[in-house]
């Protein structure tokens, strides 16, 4: 491969700041959760670690909420790793909740900013309430190859 071709992307990062939800309460956290072209929910990080998550739990009915209408449940073994408890689901209004067939692709919303960059084999989205909003974050990020903030409707505005 030459250096002028990017690599193919193999995995999605969904990444931001989401609402950590238990039977018994929520907290606000960043998250990135790895996503497979297949679907199949890889590795899930959450800061700061509340501490419903530093207890094992198993069918706890504990959701990391995704800011663009996308939920996923977690499990949490004893040594505090989280993996998926069933797939990513999507709603648009909070109550049905259905199996979320593409969970890797940008879900746009009439009132969110996407922020999407590219690192390597890794395609990152990121949902933002403003522009302003979505380009301090990507600030934050090093190595990447491109980034663009999406508006809700209309033409990306090219970052890298």
């Amino acid at each position: 491969m030459s250096e002028t071709m990017s690599e193919t992307i193999r995995e999605v990062m969904l990444s931001g700041n989401g609402l950590l939800r238990w039977p018994d309460g929520e907290q606000r956290v960043s998250y990135r959760l790895m996503v497979g072209l297949d679907n199949l929910v890889g590795t899930i990080r959450i800061a700061p670690v509340p501490d419903i998550l530093r207890r094992p739990s198993r069918h706890g009915r504990i959701f990391l909420y995704m800011p663009e209408g996308r939920r996923v449940a977690l499990n949490v073994a004893p040594n505090g790793h989280l993996t998926p408890d069933g797939p990513v689901e999507r709603s648009l209004d909070g109550q049905d909740w259905w199996v979320d067939s593409t969970p890797w692709l940008p879900f746009e919303t009439p009132d969110r900013f996407t922020l999407a960059m590219k690192t390597g084999a890794i395609q990152i989205f990121e949902s933002h309430a403003t522009p302003e909003e979505a380009e301090a974050a990507y600030r934050a990020w090093e190595n990447i190859d491109m980034a663009e903030i999406r508006p809700p409707f209309g033409k990306p505005n090219r970052l890298k």
